[in-house]
């Protein structure tokens, strides 16, 4: 017999000052999206207005449940982000295992999703206890010793100690992450531990290192194209070749979640040489923004 599809869960999680970019990440991911959904989105500090323009923006797809949380209070007390233009906001990743049954993908704000991620929800991943994608920037310092001089080896040699015994190429970025949240909420000294954002927020990383440790190779690797960084592929493949990782992953294909990872984002700043991967990636995001500024003109970024 055919086995049933998976419940299609996706989250996002956002404060007021990223809203708006966040609010263009939902819209492109409703767009593209085929068949029923919940779509969750947890908010920190959202003014009831704002959360009348995540209804507003959600209303574009119909067959998607809207399902909202205040997560203000009561989760994310003595969390720091790791970097200045992190926010703490993003450690609520942390609680999704506990208030979600079943697979969940989360997805950063700063994204544009391309292509339909539905398909993701008929992997598999057994016991393990997410689909994560490896990690663009580590990546490349594997690959390229001239890169990041001084920074380089001092990180490497933080991410190997984190990743112990597995292998430091295998390091993941968190912005996209598909959850098993019953393997995860099948062992409950696992999940208080993942809640513990006072740990995740001692880290250089943030959650996301906190996250690599937890998980401890017991992980599925998704290919690049669910977490394109800047829309590349083929540079992040050659440098993954070189680093001795494979360079495709689970469910290869073209770019389908376009990660705008790092300080500058495209809709700060569009002053990228027009040849150059980002250029191609802000132009990209750019052309995107303007059909979501034609429905939503007062919810520019």
């Amino acid at each position: 017999m055919p086995r049933t599809p998976r419940p299609v869960k996706v989250v996002y999680i956002t404060d007021q000052g990223f809203l708006r970019p966040t609010l263009v990440s939902v819209w492109s991911l409703l767009r593209h999206l085929r068949g029923p959904a919940e779509l969750h989105v947890w908010g920190v500090g959202l003014a009831p207005q704002d959360w009348r323009n995540v209804e507003r923006v959600a209303a574009v797809n119909p067959a998607a449940e809207l399902i909202c949380k205040d997560i203000g209070a009561g989760y994310l007390e003595k969390a720091h982000g790791p970097k200045a233009y992190i926010s703490a906001t993003t450690m609520g990743r942390l609680f999704i295992p506990r208030l979600i049954e079943g697979y969940a993908l989360y997805i950063d704000g700063d994204t544009l999703v391309v292509g339909d991620v539905s398909v993701l929800f008929e992997v598999d991943l057994g016991e393990n206890y997410a689909g994560v994608i490896r990690d663009y920037s580590v990546s490349h310092w594997l690959a390229d010793p001239s890169a990041a001089p001084g920074e380089r080896e001092r990180r490497l040699a933080e991410v190997s100690r984190i990743m112990q015994p597995a292998l430091a190429s295998d390091y993941f970025n968190a912005g996209v992450l598909l959850l098993n949240c019953d393997a995860i909420r099948a062992r409950p000294e696992l999940m208080t531990r993942m809640e513990d954002v006072v740990v995740a927020s001692a880290c250089d990383h943030g959650d996301q290192d906190h996250l690599n440790s937890l998980f401890d190779g017991r992980v599925t690797h998704l290919d690049l194209a669910w977490n394109a960084s800047w829309g590349r592929l083929r540079k992040p493949r050659d440098y993954l070749l070189k680093a001795g990782s494979p360079q495709h992953g689970l469910l290869p294909g073209a770019p389908v979640i376009v990660h705008y990872h790092g300080p500058n984002k495209p809709w700060r700043d569009w002053r990228w040489d027009i040849w150059s991967s980002r250029g191609k990636a802000t132009l990209g995001y750019r052309r995107a923004l303007r059909k979501f500024v034609r429905t939503f003109p007062d919810l520019r970024p």
